[in-house]
């Protein structure tokens, strides 16, 4: 009788896991953008972030994250997410710091050094570094209540597509062009006029007029069909940015148990990896996919190159003493960003922190 009680005690206990391990606690998560899953980065977010994350806690088994994808505009438009998650309505984004140069101006140093590199994964190291090891880059974040966790890049190299051919950089010349911030001074120089835009709207404004060309890269170009109203691929090389960053709440943050926390820090330094692999990959095949439909692809040689940048302000100076003058480390950034591509043999058209 004493081992038909035992046996059956023991397979109670054994059904219910009772005494031997406890269920996985849930942790609810609302990562957003603005954006598609036609988005590169969106796309690489579900299809590598996520994943990642979750086999990272599932492989020690003391929680999961229960995942409100908040895209495609359900819970903010384009440029909203750094809003979203500084005031909690989010609690992890894909921020794109171009859009918030008055509030991340630190951020900038990819975006005003053009014609530099076009090397996507050198660049979000040197973003990675400059945040790990210069404390004022992470503090302008913080100001916002949120949490930088690193970067990421989706521009392999910025180009242009115009509705009309524009064979010489002086093409350029009085033209309205849509871009995203400081990007658009890169025209300057050959007298383009900047359009503020975004990505998601650039299809309509070349379709109505408001603006002639896009500037833009080659994955995007093709992802968004651009080719179907501005057949002209203007490839100027206008080198890579980091254009993204994955931010976090700063109070939700907090709230994460560590492990939570390092599944999200280790997925995120990946992700960079793999949206640049992803975008360098998907480069000459959207290439070839614009001239499948019809684009034609206009190549600039070097001199054209380095008239562009040659006749351009130097937006890296004035960046970097606009920063100085606001108390924060402007010229130690744009050194320490401009001495990580020397130091690994990039073909530089502009000594932007040398004049």
């Amino acid at each position: 009788m004493r081992t038909t009680v035992s046996a059956a005690a023991l397979a109670a206990v054994l059904s219910t896991g009772a005494g031997f391990a406890t269920a996985a606690e849930t942790i609810n998560l609302t990562a957003v953008s603005g954006y598609a899953p036609t988005a590169s980065w969106v796309k690489i977010f579900e299809e590598y972030f996520i994943p990642q994350v979750d086999k990272a806690l599932a492989e020690k088994g003391d929680y999961v994250i229960n995942w409100n994808k908040g895209f495609s505009g359900t819970v903010v438009k384009p440029r909203g997410e750094l809003d979203a998650v500084s005031s909690g309505v989010a609690d992890l984004a894909i921020v794109v710091p171009a859009f918030h140069v008055d509030k991340l101006p630190l951020h900038a140093v990819s975006f005003v050094t053009p014609f530099a590199t076009g090397d996507l994964h050198l660049v979000t190291r040197a973003m990675a570094k400059i945040a790990e090891e210069v404390p004022e880059f992470t503090q302008e974040w913080s100001d916002l209540g949120v949490h930088y966790i690193g970067p990421a890049g989706s521009v392999d190299n910025y180009e242009a597509v115009c509705k009309t051919n524009k064979p010489n950089p002086k093409d350029f010349d009085g033209v309205k062009i849509a871009g995203a911030g400081t990007n658009l001074l890169y025209f300057k120089g050959v007298g383009g006029v900047g359009v503020n835009s975004n990505l998601g709207d650039f299809y309509n404004a070349m379709q109505t007029g408001i603006a002639e060309c896009s500037s833009v890269w080659a994955e995007a170009a093709a992802g968004f069909k651009l080719y179907e109203v501005a057949p002209y691929f203007i490839k100027a090389d206008m080198g890579a940015v980091t254009s993204f960053a994955i931010a976090a709440n700063e109070t939700y943050w907090e709230t994460l148990p560590e492990p939570v926390k390092e599944a999200i820090e280790e997925a995120t330094a990946g992700y960079g990896t793999a949206l640049a692999d992803y975008v360098v990959a998907a480069a000459d095949a959207s290439l070839e996919t614009y001239k499948a439909n019809g684009g034609t692809i206009v190549q600039y040689t070097q001199e054209q190159r380095q008239e562009m940048a040659a006749g351009m302000p130097n937006i890296a100076q004035e960046w970097a003493e606009a920063a100085d003058k606001a108390g924060k480390p402007g010229s130690k950034i744009l050194t320490m960003y401009m001495d990580m591509l020397r130091a690994n043999d990039q073909e530089i058209a502009r000594e932007w922190d040398k004049e």
